[in-house]
């Protein structure tokens, strides 16, 4: 898949010119409201492809989460074993090689996200994106309608496209890091093949980035909300077995 396939949408609902603005923000704060009230404890199975200006790569993958701020996420390598955990902690991000009974330690920023898999990205903001969620919106006038849907601007200068029918976010765009842009793209499942869900998340998330030319798509399925519970006891489990850790970032 190349980087113009991602470059535009496919509708997702039957475009209605009568739908005022106001009233898909509404639909727009309903739908936030709902998944900040549902994503207390989630997990979600599938894969991450990322194709950067040095390699190219899809994992298996599974994510157990707490929020946005703790999130576990285990790649799977060609036999299902675990090759790798990259755990998210407050203001931490760890990468844990159990063959090489390894653990690097950097910072949850967009600088420390770059340096573990080449994709800077604050990984706050990375799983944001992956639970459908925004900012609040800015006060100002919503922006007229384009071929993607109603576009409206949040308190963080990001730009987001919505769908007319249900205010799911269909595109966003924004800075990912100083003089990086970013744009991402949304595929929705089907509401009727999901009547029992009361909070419908993303197939698949396609997110690109200018500088540098970085390609990442998330294909998810399996959703679980809410999940088992906690994610964060594990995350000393590797140091106090005696891995090694290192620290490549710090001041």
């Amino acid at each position: 898949m190349t980087l113009a396939a991602c470059a535009s949408l496919d509708p997702l609902t039957e475009k209605s010119t009568s739908v005022s603005g106001e009233v898909v923000t509404e639909r727009f704060q309903n739908d936030q409201a709902l998944r900040a009230q549902g994503l207390k404890h989630w997990s979600v199975e599938g894969s991450l492809e990322i194709e950067t200006p040095e390699q190219g790569r899809r994992n298996r993958i599974d994510l157990l989460g707490s929020g946005q701020s703790r999130v576990r996420m285990r790649i799977h390598g060609p036999f299902r074993q675990i090759a790798a955990e990259m755990i998210a902690f407050e203001q931490r991000v760890r990468w844990v090689d159990s063959e090489q009974r390894t653990v690097t330690e950097v910072p949850a920023t967009p600088e420390g996200l770059h340096y573990l898999i080449g994709v800077p990205i604050d990984p706050e903001r990375l799983v944001f994106w992956l639970m459908g969620q925004a900012d609040a919106l800015t006060m100002a006038d919503i922006l007229p309608h384009d071929p993607e849907g109603v576009r409206v601007e949040t308190r963080g200068g990001e730009r987001l496209w919505l769908d007319e029918g249900s205010g799911r976010i269909r595109a966003r765009a924004g800075e990912a890091a100083p003089g990086s842009l970013y744009r991402a793209i949304y595929d929705w499942p089907d509401p009727k093949e999901h009547r029992a869900t009361a909070q419908l998340m993303p197939k698949s998330i396609h997110v690109t980035l200018d500088q540098p030319k970085i390609r990442m798509v998330f294909t998810l399925r399996g959703w679980r909300l809410p999940s088992a519970g906690p994610v964060m006891a594990d995350f000393d489990q590797a140091v106090a077995s005696g891995f090694s850790l290192f620290r490549p970032l710090a001041p």
